[in-house]
């Protein structure tokens, strides 16, 4: 029986950066990181088995180490590109959100004779070399960012010179059989993440519609409260459905459509800095009869009482808008002040934000 190839790509610092109290979001960040990593296969490789915040692939006939490398390159990179992105467009500031940037990723490439168990009519790879790649996990590497490959692999010669490329030997022992391995820490590579492009400014205007209420409850458990789509329904009373992804966390560039009784708008999440004090999130509304633009934030700083949160509206009138603008500002002042008063009586229902 011919070698194959087992590669597996392990997310690193998972269970720091997630607790119990945000496990959903640590859930969304961790499969959107693992589909990553399934999209920057480059060599074909086959997915066996996605376990929790690894991917074991394997391929049954063993590429060149040059493109393995090159494999884990395009991986890395892939993997922090998205962190970037992610972090430029957060807006939820809970633990695991906000832990992002801490993550990296480690692989393992190791190769020998396989066999395949079958379930129903899915076949895994089984036997001793895959065992002995999960192992390989847990190693003496002191770093948490790197390439390792067994010896059965590093026999090949490796021809790259790549800067981010520098071999050092390594070997452990499992159950009284030591396995020697060639890796390289992956920290150069950060060089070569490109940042995403910025985030366009939103709009806003001088004079916004405001509105402001003290919530005697922590700043972060309020934010959470205003900006998590899953408690949209808990403070709008006016609502009789919400659609958004439950698949992805909400960001800026996030839309969800909310239903009323007699239609439907739309809405995407927008940043905007109102100060290093506060916590803020924002939504843009499209398509509003008399508005080229409507957009709503909730500015969120901690008071000795709590928490409070200013409402604003930033509206641009059409031309016939200007001619309503009186009626529209007394109708978004009525709006804001029923909001934060929904919000605040939302944070009484302490079992629907999990404090027992």
């Amino acid at each position: 029986m011919a070698d194959a190839l087992i590669y597996i790509p392990d997310i690193s610092g998972f269970t720091k950066f997630v607790n119990n109290t945000e496990i959903s979001h640590a859930q969304h960040i961790i499969s959107e990181l693992l589909e990553v990593i399934i999209d920057s296969n480059r060599l074909d490789l086959e997915v066996s088995e996605v376990e929790g915040d690894a991917i074991l692939f394997y391929k049954e006939t063993v590429p060149q180490l040059e493109d393995i490398f090159n494999q884990a390159r395009e991986t890395f990179l892939k993997f922090h590109q998205h962190l970037r992105k992610y972090e430029s467009e957060r807006v939820c500031e809970c633990g695991a959100c906000k832990g992002t940037p801490d993550l990296t990723i480690k692989m393992i490439a190791h190769s020998g004779e396989i066999g395949y168990t079958k379930v129903k009519n899915t076949s895994k790879p089984f036997g001793g070399t895959v065992v002995e790649a999960h192992r390989l996990l847990k190693n003496s590497i002191e770093d948490t960012e790197y390439l390792l490959v067994t010896d059965a692999l590093s026999g090949s010669t490796l021809s790259m010179d790549d800067p981010w490329i520098h071999l050092e030997k390594g070997s452990n022992e499992y159950d009284g059989q030591n396995i020697d391995y060639t890796f390289t820490l992956l920290r150069e590579l950060h060089k070569e993440v490109q940042d995403p492009p910025p985030i366009p400014k939103p709009f806003r205007i001088n004079n916004p519609v405001k509105g402001s209420i003290v919530i005697k409850k922590p700043l972060y458990k309020v934010f959470e409260m205003v900006n998590n789509l899953d408690f949209r329904l808990l403070w709008r009373k006016d609502l009789t459905d919400l659609q958004f992804d439950p698949n992805k966390l909400n960001r800026a560039g996030s839309k969800h459509r909310c239903l009323f009784d007699g239609g439907f708008a739309d809405f995407e999440s927008i940043k905007s800095d109102f100060g290093n004090d506060a916590l803020v999130y924002g939504e843009k509304v499209s398509n509003i009869r008399f508005l080229d633009d409507l957009s709503f934030y909730y500015i969120l700083t901690q008071v000795e009482d709590g928490t409070r949160v200013n409402m604003e509206a930033h509206i641009k009138p059409k031309l016939l808008g200007w001619l309503m603008l009186p009626f529209i500002k007394l109708k978004l002042k009525k709006q804001i002040d029923a909001t934060l008063e929904e919000i605040s009586e939302a944070l009484t229902m302490p079992q629907e934000l999990g404090e027992k």
